[in-house]
């Protein structure tokens, strides 16, 4: 995408989230609050308006632009509001900033970028947020052979490269290896880190104790990163009552 078509998503996407518009000086300052990316070039003093820094003045002349074109009306009283055919254009620049390549020049912040992930992911057309995500995971994992063979004390701590993301509903998806949860509930010999007394049962696949592999940083954080976040250095072994605890407990207990 260029810089001009990603200013008029960002320009965009403000104003249909604001509720269709709002006052010049309400707009920047919502884009100003996380969307955009500043260095000192772009928080110099601009030419047009030399009391506002330059990435202000960049966007209202993108404004100008978006205005000639349908996708913006001209209202004259310093209300920058967004068309039907503002709406329309708006949906064809997410599609095009969802396929940016992961080494892709953006301009606009990943925090903006993952909004535009946001939406529900949909398994078979019901529609799963974070935690019902892990629980599909962890449902396939405990259909799956578990063997004491797996226990490893040491794993390398180079950082590795984030694995392809692929894109499930409106939500970007990051592959989650079965064996390295593996590995990571071995280390921890099939007990629960919080405490390793707490009770558990036998798993039907394998004679080791069950118990559920828990992301400490989500998987879903990995562009925060910029790293593979599905390592074993990652994951804790918790019983089903503390991994359940986590995700919908009270704070403090387990």
């Amino acid at each position: 995408m260029t810089q001009a078509e990603q200013m008029s998503l960002v320009l965009l996407y403000t104003l249909n989230e604001l509720g269709g518009g709002g006052r010049r000086r309400t707009v920047l300052k919502h884009i100003n609050n996380g969307y955009w990316y500043k260095n000192d070039v772009n928080d110099a003093k601009g030419a047009k308006r030399p009391s506002e820094p330059k990435w202000q003045n960049n966007f209202s002349y993108e404004r100008h632009h978006l205005v000639i074109a349908g996708y913006m009306k001209d209202g004259g009283d310093g209300n920058w509001i967004i068309t039907e055919k503002g709406k329309g254009y708006l949906g064809k620049l997410i599609e095009q900033a969802r396929n940016i390549p992961s080494d892709g020049k953006r301009l606009f912040t990943l925090e903006f970028y993952r909004k535009l992930f946001s939406a529900p992911l949909y398994t078979d057309g019901i529609a799963l947020d974070e935690e019902d995500e892990e629980a599909h995971y962890i449902a396939r994992l405990a259909v799956e052979d578990i063997e004491p063979a797996y226990v490893q004390d040491i794993f390398p701590n180079e950082p590795e490269r984030k694995r392809n993301s692929r894109i499930s509903g409106n939500r970007i998806i990051y592959p989650r290896d079965p064996s390295v949860a593996k590995r990571a509930l071995g280390r921890a010999n099939h007990l629960c880190e919080v405490n390793s007394t707490h009770v558990s049962f036998l798993r039907r696949n394998g004679h080791v104790l069950y118990m559920e592999p828990h992301h400490l940083i989500p998987i879903s954080f990995t562009d925060y990163f910029g790293v593979n976040l599905d390592r074993e250095q990652n994951i804790f072994s918790l019983c089903s009552n503390c991994h359940n605890q986590i995700h919908y407990g009270e704070k403090g207990g387990c």
